[in-house]
């Protein structure tokens, strides 16, 4: 089969690599350059989602805590496991025992995928693992492990994977259209036939489908997480809990310096995802409700923002209702992907494969 990959971003060079190794004739198309956009702005973990066990996400966290291994078997170079730890205040979010069950059982959650044990520390094992907080009102703290990455490094080794596998990238190629029978039409207007098209535009999908007078029972609620990168060095990587809204937000060292983030806000235009100057002011007085030396905006080196695609079926305004997993819609030659992350970027592929499968055999 000839397929159109549209969007290489992970989830549309993952699926690409999937369908190449079993022979297909792969042709991935991105309007920019590939990871340039949402999977470049990510909080760069592998991660489960601890935060997704208080809404129940079980299974969801399951799968992603699985598939931690494979990245860190794919890209070994790339991947480092990490622990994190979240410290406890009093009158300060959480109860020790609440996080102390979570980070247990977010470890158990992996079963044979597990990276070690997750464990509660009191307050003077805490001060040892992070000089950096304050004392005062602080209880201790629980830690757990989890994976980073460099997204560059792992980014450039699925496109060397992409192409190994005699498929092909056209970046900088916007798409203005698709049909339900398998026309690509560009901005040229120029167009061209394929068996099958995966539409992996994440954040644009809902905007393709629309120029393309395409139905969807499906459609996106655009979440943009912004993060900072601060001159700021730290010991270990740090949760913090954010007591109003029953968030939390990393801070991991990256060498001397650290990440800081993420925020939620919802984004209208995927072409307009930038870092405000609220949310700056957010995630540093969230950092300096906890940290002894202040941070100040003269230590924000960089920032920079990115999407999460949120699903919700159409005419639902419950945002709680909405899916953190992706969804797989086929629609005559053309196969949507709504949602997705990099973590489970490598099973959502499994799964559109299988989906191609019954198209196969249908």
């Amino acid at each position: 089969m000839n397929i159109a990959v549209i969007g290489a971003g992970v989830n549309g060079v993952c699926v690409a690599i999937k369908l190449a190794k079993a022979g297909q004739n792969i042709i991935v198309f991105d309007k920019g350059k590939a990871f340039f956009e949402t999977s470049s702005k990510s909080s760069g973990m592998f991660h489960g989602g601890i935060r997704y066990l208080e809404q129940g996400h079980f299974k969801l966290v399951r799968e992603a805590l699985v598939e931690r291994k494979e990245w860190l078997a794919f890209a070994p170079e790339a991947t480092q496991v990490k622990r994190f730890f979240i410290p406890i205040f009093k009158n300060q979010g959480r109860s020790r025992l609440v996080l102390y069950l979570g980070v247990k059982f977010y470890q158990w959650l992996a079963g044979a995928m597990s990276l070690g044990n997750s464990s509660y520390l009191d307050k003077g094992k805490t001060l040892k693992k992070l000089p950096e907080l304050k004392c005062e009102d602080l209880l201790g703290s629980v830690s757990y492990l989890d994976v980073v990455f460099d997204h560059k490094k792992v980014s450039r080794l699925l496109i060397d994977e992409l192409l190994s596998k005699n498929a092909s990238l056209h970046e900088n190629l916007p798409i203005k259209k698709i049909t339900k029978a398998g026309v690509v039409t560009f901005e040229d207007d120029t167009e061209k036939k394929f068996d099958a098209i995966v539409n992996a535009a994440g954040p644009w999908i809902d905007e393709l489908l629309k120029q393309s007078s395409i139905e969807s029972k499906y459609e996106l609620d655009l979440v943009r997480g912004s993060h900072l990168i601060i001159d700021y060095r730290i010991s270990n990587a740090i949760v913090f809990q954010v007591k109003e809204e029953k968030r939390i937000i990393f801070m991991i060292p990256i060498g001397d310096k650290s990440l800081l983030g993420t925020t939620e806000v919802l984004q209208e235009n995927p072409d307009e995802a930038i870092c405000a100057e609220a949310e700056v002011d957010y995630l540093l007085s969230t950092a300096n409700r906890f940290l002894k030396r202040s941070v100040s905006r003269e230590l924000v080196i960089e920032s920079f923002a990115g999407l999460r695609p949120i699903i919700k079926r159409k005419g639902s305004n419950d945002f709680s209702k909405a899916s953190r997993d992706a969804q797989i819609e086929i629609t005559g030659k053309v196969v949507n992907i709504f949602g997705g992350k990099w973590t489970s970027a490598m099973s959502l592929a499994e799964k559109v494969f299988g989906k191609f499968n019954l198209m196969v055999k249908g």
